[in-house]
């Protein structure tokens, strides 16, 4: 009696143990790294919305049934605090220590490539909304030996961008002033991301026939009198308000309080905060969404979206529409692990992702990585009437086909 009750015992511990082994194999490790502190976590916040939302519809949706077996998603998220050296250190933790799958991040551009010197190695896909991946993109490095074979850029490239805001901030201004604006000044943060972004942005003015000037801040700015007080003196037709939304949400009405030009563009400022915060100029004003806007919705399904993702507690910030550079990447990657019917086979998926196509919400058209790991879809651009908060035009612009002149893609 005694060795049947020890064998029911051990046969009771080993179903025990069976089962847990189980429930730790239907468990999808995800990490996320982004700034949800520091100097981006307008930008960086979303990213972590956009996981939480996606994550959740996916496992109430039952989970990906990978062979035969059905896997939830578990997000490890890092706050890297606007930090280089906090991005590595938790990109070597999600990777060494807790087995993560795939990446999600970072938002901030340089800091993209630092965890692909990472992930890379270790053969973990990442996905990145950074268009300065495409300056190291290229044959070499994607392929099957490359560092950045597992590495995938959920932004257009920045030509491409670029090229589709200025074409439509110009479009939009253009019949607001008195005579063509010939003259636009681009004020950057002096940084990596502000150096490599406005230089692209540069060269799409002035394939619009915008004569270029450019003016950089220190990134920690908080006074910016001094300089759009300089750039007053320049007499420009617009102010181009480049890349980081919080600091342009200072900057701007200091801009409007001196003066300093007969219109502006506010770049990744959406109308939403645009209107939540009564801004209002006596000049007309764009901006534009990256990708497209949560305060005025083109598309039904971006509406629907931004309901559920706002819905979950996601704040609404300057940048909220930057979660859609990583939302629909989860539904794909799943879709891809699906196909192959292998969770630990990343090469395999990397090959499907790049044979595949997802229609998500981020574009109406079905996304499409090219041989670089690389999307294409529009960028939306606003305007706001002057003296309103609430009144917007709107359009999405298609990007162009081809570089610029002097922009060499990269």
């Amino acid at each position: 009696m005694r060795q049947l009750g020890l064998g029911l015992a051990m046969a009771a511990a080993g179903l025990a143990m069976a089962l847990q082994t189980a429930r730790a194999d239907e468990e999808l490790p995800i990490g996320v790294i982004a700034a949800q502190s520091g100097s981006f976590v307008s930008a960086g916040n979303t990213i972590v919305g956009a996981a939480n939302l996606a994550a959740q519809q996916i496992n109430d949706a039952g989970g990906i049934k990978v062979g035969d077996k059905t896997y939830k998603i578990k997000l490890y998220i890092r706050d890297n605090r606007t930090d280089v050296n906090v991005t590595i250190a938790s990109a070597r933790e999600l990777v060494n220590d807790i087995g993560v799958k795939a990446i999600w991040g970072t938002e901030t551009h340089d800091f993209s490539v630092s965890m692909a010197k990472i992930t890379g190695p270790a053969k973990v896909l990442q996905f990145s909304g950074n268009s300065s991946l495409g300056a190291v993109l290229d044959d070499k490095a994607v392929a099957e030996d490359g560092w950045l074979h597992y590495a995938f850029q959920s932004e257009p490239q920045e030509w491409q961008r670029s090229g589709s805001t200025a074409k439509g901030v110009l479009s939009l201004l253009t019949p607001q002033l008195k005579s063509p604006p010939k003259h636009s000044v681009v004020f950057v943060g002096n940084d990596a991301t502000g150096q490599y972004l406005s230089s692209h942005y540069v060269k799409a003015l002035e394939a619009e026939g915008q004569k270029v000037d450019l003016v950089q801040y220190p990134p920690d700015t908080t006074d910016f009198s001094p300089l759009l007080t300089r750039i007053k003196g320049m007499k420009p037709d617009i102010v181009h308000f480049w890349y980081n939304g919080d600091s342009t949400l200072t900057a701007f009405p200091q801009a409007l309080k001196l003066g300093v030009a007969p219109s502006y563009f506010l770049f990744g400022v959406d109308p939403g905060i645009y209107q939540e915060r009564s801004l209002k100029a006596n000049v007309p004003v764009t901006m534009s969404c990256v990708p497209v806007c949560w305060g005025s919705s083109p598309y039904p399904e971006v509406k629907q979206y931004f309901d559920k993702y706002f819905g979950l507690g996601a704040a609404k910030g300057p940048q909220s529409s930057v979660s859609l550079l990583y939302y629909d990447y989860f539904f794909w990657y799943a879709k891809a692990l699906e196909k192959v019917g292998k969770i630990d086979d990343p090469d395999a998926v990397v090959a499907e992702l790049l044979k595949s196509d997802y229609k998500g919400v981020v574009s109406p058209v079905p996304l499409v990585f090219n041989k670089h790991h690389q999307v294409t879809f529009a960028t939306e651009v606003c305007m706001v009437e002057p003296n309103t908060s609430d009144k917007f035009k709107c359009a999405v612009e298609q990007p162009p086909a081809a570089p610029p002149p002097g922009d060499n893609g990269g």
